[in-house]
């Protein structure tokens, strides 16, 4: 085939090389880098290098200790609450907001993992008239629960609990106070803090016998009286978590 048998080669030239890669400096990035450092496109994992910023002056706020914070509360202590935190709540579905908003402050205050004392006051008429006189002389409102109290501060009702909750604050309140482990419930009660009366098994009523003397002959006469161990429903508080 002609054309294909030539003796003659063309030597190879460097036309079609790439050139060599210039060697960079030690600091020629960091030149780059300084030359366009608010480019909006720039890398994000390229960090800037135009102000040295010490990383161990980031995220240190300034926060108060606890008994600071607290002394922001009003100073008002439930019977044997000064280092608990005491919930005034109801069971009793009859308002389905107060029921609803006694459930979410309940959940958010066991969410912390610690032991906390709560009053039912649909369960014991004796909670109910100790939040009445702890809100003596204030509003109506203030008698609906839920009410808290921190180590005998007065927080508030649901609406001022969640939002401590949702600023994260309720941290620096629980210093001291003795811690729950998730998900454990009491052996007595199963939760609920109140267990039928031990004396009259929760019937209220115990049968006295009364001696009485007609014509000095001995005689015996069955009274039923008032259980005083326990409340108006028959239940007294668990001996075990209360």
């Amino acid at each position: 085939m002609a054309g294909l048998d030539s003796t003659t080669t063309t030597p190879i030239t460097d036309s079609f090389r790439f050139p060599s890669l210039r060697k960079s400096t030690p600091d020629s990035s960091f030149r780059f880098l300084k030359s366009y450092p608010n480019k909006e496109n720039s890398s994000p994992n390229i960090p800037s290098f135009t102000d040295a910023v010490d990383k161990a002056d980031i995220c240190k706020p300034t926060r108060l200790s606890s008994a600071s914070e607290l002394d922001g509360f009003e100073k008002l202590c439930p019977p044997n609450g000064e280092d608990k935190i005491v919930i005034y709540t109801t069971t009793l579905r009859g308002v389905r907001k107060t029921f609803e908003a006694c459930n979410a402050v309940r959940s958010a205050i066991e969410g912390l993992g610690v032991m906390y004392s709560e009053r039912d006051i649909s369960m014991d008429r004796g909670f109910r008239e100790e939040l009445k006189e702890l809100m003596k002389g204030r509003e109506s409102t203030e008698l609906i629960p839920p009410r808290v109290f921190f180590k005998g501060r007065y927080i508030g009702g649901a609406e001022e609990v969640m939002r401590i909750v949702e600023e994260g604050n309720f941290g620096d309140f629980l210093q001291g106070l003795p811690k729950v482990k998730a998900g454990s419930v009491c052996e007595g009660c199963g939760g609920v803090r109140f267990m039928p009366c031990f004396t009259c098994n929760g019937s209220c009523k115990m049968v006295m016998v009364v001696k009485e003397d007609v014509e000095q002959i001995n005689e015996g006469r069955a009274v039923v009286v008032r259980c005083s161990e326990c409340n108006e429903n028959g239940l007294v508080l668990c001996p075990i978590c209360c």
